[in-house]
């Protein structure tokens, strides 16, 4: 009985992994980075994917390496329309190597512990620095 349940367990296809999806125009989104990152490409991610211990961390780091993820490329966004707004808002340009960065987005990012969690504290925050200009529904 064993054995037919373990040839039967092989024989199954393979479930793809679920990559986590905002379900979010993620074109939109490339548009926008391409049109963004002309003057900030310099800005990179606040998040080390080395050994990350915050699971808001974890998972952005996975979607990074997940090509139907959209976690990542959404945070990619988030970097560069926040450097965009508060460029805007100052009218000072800020060092691109190391741009102030928003603590109250970070501490609700960080306290995410799933992606559904993720996705509307990306969504926000970009929303919020990118008005009528960000591909997300306002």
């Amino acid at each position: 009985m064993r054995t037919r349940l373990a040839f039967l367990l092989c024989a199954l296809p393979a479930l793809p992994l679920q990559a986590a999806s905002c379900g979010i125009d993620l074109a939109g989104v490339e548009a926008r980075i391409a049109d963004l990152e002309g003057r900030y490409g310099l800005v990179l991610s606040d998040i080390g994917c080395d050994m990350p211990t915050v699971a808001a961390h974890q998972l952005m780091c996975t979607a990074a390496e997940t090509p139907e993820d959209d976690l990542w490329r959404m945070g990619r966004l988030d970097d560069l329309a926040w450097v965009y707004a508060l460029e805007n808002a100052t009218g000072q340009e800020v060092d691109l190597y190391s741009p102030p960065r928003d603590a109250d987005f970070l501490a609700a990012r960080d306290a995410c512990t799933d992606a559904a969690c993720l996705c509307a504290v990306l969504i926000d925050h970009t929303n919020a620095s990118l008005g009528g200009t960000s591909p997300y529904p306002q």
